[in-house]
């Protein structure tokens, strides 16, 4: 009898946690089990969305299982003002909006003037405008020069990722005291595991693991997706 290995058995998919799975489509039915008991909600029906992206929504935009995470998390949290880093579309930042405390804001940077001009068309139809504060500009830059009035009790870092570590760095300082920073894709697609990623974004995902490897914070790596990691003071 085969040995079972802790690294045999983290993944649902992994042969040895379906193996009582007779049918076909199991991804596919895992995903459907998960949407019904988590409150998932499909994002292009729960908010009016423009894309002009040039991508699809399911291609490029956080994953529902994800957005309803970070729902989740931040009900938990109740935080007051929140850090994004990288918003796409808009759509994890207006989920994002979702358990603000009264009176609070998410502030959003976002590099490119298209996805910026997309993303506030969204905020406006939404209604959610008010509650948000796209910055247009590189997040690095924008973290160095920009002076915040507040602290940041919860931070998504999502974008930029050849520079994640020092994107990581700006935000060690703007976390509040027990705040939450959760970096999103740490996985990019297995380029990590390699020895020397083959990508420019590979190379700076796994410069912020090895930075934050040595760093005194808790933290927890969630292997779904793309791999999300919380890191907390």
């Amino acid at each position: 009898m085969k040995k079972i290995r802790y690294y045999s058995s983290f993944l649902p998919n992994q042969k040895v946690l379906k193996k009582y799975f007779t049918n076909k489509d199991y991804e596919k039915k895992l995903y459907t089990l998960i949407s019904n008991h988590s409150n998932i909600i499909n994002p292009k029906k729960k908010y009016k969305l423009t894309n002009g992206s040039g991508f699809l929504v399911e291609e490029m935009a956080s994953n529902p299982i994800s957005l309803n995470f970070l729902n989740f998390l931040t009900s938990i949290i109740k935080p007051k003002y929140i850090l994004e880093i990288g918003a796409f579309i808009g759509l994890s930042t207006m989920e994002l909006t979702q358990n603000l405390k009264k009176g609070g804001k998410v502030v959003s940077l976002e590099k490119y003037e298209k996805f910026h001009k997309i993303c506030k068309k969204n905020f406006n139809k939404n209604r959610l405008d008010k509650k948000i504060n796209i910055v247009l500009g590189d997040a690095l830059e924008t973290l160095k020069y920009k002076k915040f009035k507040y602290k940041f009790d919860f931070i998504f870092i999502d974008g930029n990722k050849e520079k994640y570590k020092e994107i990581f760095v700006e935000c060690e300082k703007l976390i509040s005291k027990n705040g939450i920073i959760a970096v999103d894709n740490i996985f990019n697609q297995g380029d990590v595991l390699n020895k020397n990623p083959k990508t420019p974004k590979g190379a700076g995902v796994k410069r912020f693991l090895k930075y934050v490897r040595h760093k005194k914070y808790s933290s927890s790596i969630l292997p779904f997706y793309d791999g999300i990691m919380l890191i907390k003071n």
